[in-house]
């Protein structure tokens, strides 16, 4: 490890800025901490003095050229990149930085419809063209499995147009795809490949991991630090490397889309994150990777409890096994049921669809952690497994849920269950508009049932985990009114939809 590495520059230089004791006549009003709200105090006292406005003397975010820049060049050193951003805006803003920075109004990008509703943000800014991948999908655990290298080169073939190729790398359930492969098709193309991997900031430190994008050869990479290592939420960085990446204007989108002025404190936790995998974080994601081994071997050993391993899913690369499935489907329940009687067990999960939720284990988790989850389902198992033992009437072979919310039949005929595993798998995306052409376009308000054929006038997705099932300048398909159908009788609650009941939906005016 590079000495450098020990240092925290950023966080070196607020440390002595606010020891210098400067009498402040600048924003932000609290001056220090001492207008703050009482609560706010209560809360976070000690903290306060270090949120402070744009100091120069502490660099800008915007421009950086000291202590900020030694932070982020100490980070690109630390992944492999040859350039970082840090951003405050979290990966939403680097996402559609990204993409701007690689496509215009007009320009074909190539994206895997399983990607988050950021990138339908950036394609609106930057006015470019999507043209979707083909998923593939595991009918058994309701995920999807990501893209293929022949997918991939059968699309360029279909469109030689294409300027940029954009991936999700591991997926949110931890399924990798092989990227190395698919950027060596992709650069071969002449394209850049940008990957969303939010979920793999820890991947470089780990045993047993997904190779990380940055190591397979992308061009440009999103990452939530946050989310699966130790910085504050919304905040993440962007790395970059190699000839086909437009720095400057990479730095000029994040102009654009970065607040113009940065929590410090959020800053410096990124500079924070960055020492701690550096100098703890072989040690500290083996322990996430052991811990999570543990936790999968204990649930599995649970009546009624299933957690796949990667040899369980239909043919996949990679697995990131931190990322827990907990299944739910031989109990008879989805996950939106299991989830209710988890949190009433003082359990709060990551994700919930069709039989199942999901769990993170990442730096933070413990053994007392992880004991508590397992005690949690034990006990949600054996309640259902006892209630389905004393309920289970002979005759019409019926029974209650341990919550008492639903009856389910043991007949061949659906079930809310049967509905919840066919909603997990998003419609074919049928592209009229783009989705900047569409966002500008007047809209009107139609009943759901008569909205088929139409071009929907607005993005609307569930989430977790946020991906967008129709999106503004697409055309409405029986396909899409049945997933929504699907999912009302479930009782998710769409975002991003002008009527969150869904009876209506808001369309494309003039077409």
């Amino acid at each position: 490890m590079d000495i450098s590495q020990e240092r925290m520059p950023f966080v070196e230089a607020l440390e002595a800025y606010t020891k210098a004791g400067f009498t402040a006549f600048h924003t932000p009003g609290h001056k220090l901490g001492v207008g703050a709200p009482s609560t706010l105090k209560e809360w976070m006292n000690p903290a306060l003095p270090y949120d402070l406005g744009v100091m120069y003397a502490l660099d800008d975010l915007h421009e950086p050229e000291g202590v900020l820049k030694e932070a982020q060049d100490l980070a690109a050193q630390l992944y492999g990149a040859e350039q970082t951003w840090f951003s405050i805006n979290g990966t939403t803003a680097i996402i559609e930085a990204m993409i701007m920075a690689a496509v215009g109004p007009g320009d074909t990008i190539i994206i895997p419809r399983e990607a988050h509703r950021s990138v339908m943000g950036g394609l609106l800014l930057s006015g470019a063209k999507p043209v979707y991948l083909e998923g593939r999908f595991d009918e058994r655990w309701g995920v999807p499995l990501g893209t293929t290298a022949a997918e991939v080169e059968r699309v360029f073939t279909a469109h030689p147009e294409a300027k940029a190729l954009l991936l999700v790398n591991p997926n949110y359930y931890g399924i990798a795809i092989d990227l190395e492969a698919i950027i060596e098709i992709a650069h071969a193309h002449n394209v850049i490949v940008l990957v969303d991997e939010a979920h793999g900031a820890h991947l470089p430190f780990g045993r047993n991991l997904p190779p990380s994008a940055l190591a397979c050869g992308a061009d440009i990479v999103a990452q939530s630090t946050h989310k699966l290592v130790g910085s504050l939420t919304q905040t993440s960085m962007l790395h970059c490397q190699g000839p086909r990446v437009n720095r400057r204007r990479l730095t000029q989108v994040q102009q654009v889309l970065q607040s113009t002025s940065p929590n410090y404190i959020f800053l410096a936790s990124l500079d924070m994150a960055r020492h701690q995998l550096a100098t703890e974080g072989a040690k500290l994601v083996g322990q996430a990777e052991a811990l999570a081994h543990q936790l999968r071997q204990a649930l599995q050993a649970i009546p009624g409890i299933a957690v796949p391993e990667a040899s369980d899913f239909s043919d996949i690369f990679a697995y990131d096994q931190t990322k827990v499935l907990i299944d739910f489907k031989a109990l008879g329940l989805t996950g939106g049921e299991a989830e209710r009687l988890l949190r009433r067990e003082g359990i709060e999960v990551e994700l919930v669809q069709g039989y199942h939720v999901l769990v993170l284990i990442t730096i933070g988790d413990t053994l007392g952690s992880i004991n508590q989850l397992v005690e949690a389902v034990r006990h949600i198992a054996y309640r259902v497994i006892s209630q389905e033992t004393a309920e289970i009437n002979s005759d019409n072979q019926s029974f209650t849920s341990v919550d008492g919310e639903m009856k389910q039949t043991l007949s061949g005929e659906d079930t809310p269950q049967d509905v919840a595993i066919e909603s997990t798998k998003l419609p074919v995306p049928e592209v009229v508009l783009t989705p900047r052409e569409g966002f500008y376009r007047p809209v009107i308000s139609v009943p759901l049932a008569t909205a088929i054929g139409r071009i929907c006038g607005e993005t609307i997705s569930y989430y977790p985990p946020g991906i967008p099932f129709i999106a503004v300048g697409e055309r409405i398909t029986p396909a899409v009114v049945e997933y929504i159908r699907e999912r009302q009788a479930l009782g998710y609650i769409p975002n991003g939809s002008a009527d969150k009941s869904l009876t209506m939906i808001q369309v494309i005016e003039d077409i």
